[in-house]
């Protein structure tokens, strides 16, 4: 599974050219860590480390509310202006961010984030199409 979600990221940052791409499972109401890109701004483990410090409940967040109320892709250009921006974007250092559902029926299981740290990205309708069509090409591997 591990090589199969590289691979998935690997192809998201070729879209949108963001680095930090990340999967979670929703579980038990709350956001699950799976594994994320390693780079310079947030490595796997770190990330790992705060979720279990500061846990995400779905209820807690506006913007997870929505996509599981709606599963359709959520994108925040500028976190730090957009209202709706939890606080974890902050934790993280997120300034943009694309949020994409990965539901088994109509039960949104799991998000794949696309955050763009340490510089804003304007994501565009087209690369959120695409990367909808990716996640979806995916969903068995990250339903498993």
């Amino acid at each position: 599974m591990t090589e199969r979600l590289q691979e998935l990221f690997g192809q998201l940052e070729r879209i949108t050219n963001v680095q930090d791409i990340a999967y979670h499972r929703i579980k038990e109401g709350k956001l699950s860590p799976v594994l994320k890109t390693k780079t310079d701004h947030l490595g796997n483990e770190k990330w790992k480390s705060v979720h279990a410090a500061s846990p995400v409940f779905v209820e807690d967040d506006q913007l997870l509310r929505e996509i599981v109320r709606n599963p359709r892709p959520i994108y925040v250009q500028d976190v730090k202006n957009d209202p709706r921006s939890a606080e974890e974007f902050f934790l993280f250092g997120i300034d943009s961010i694309l949020i994409l559902p990965v539901a088994e029926g109509s039960v949104v299981r799991g998000i794949v984030v696309v955050a763009s740290i340490g510089q804003l990205h304007s994501f565009t309708d087209e690369e959120v199409r695409q990367a909808e069509r990716l996640v979806e090409q995916y969903r068995e591997i990250l339903l498993g």
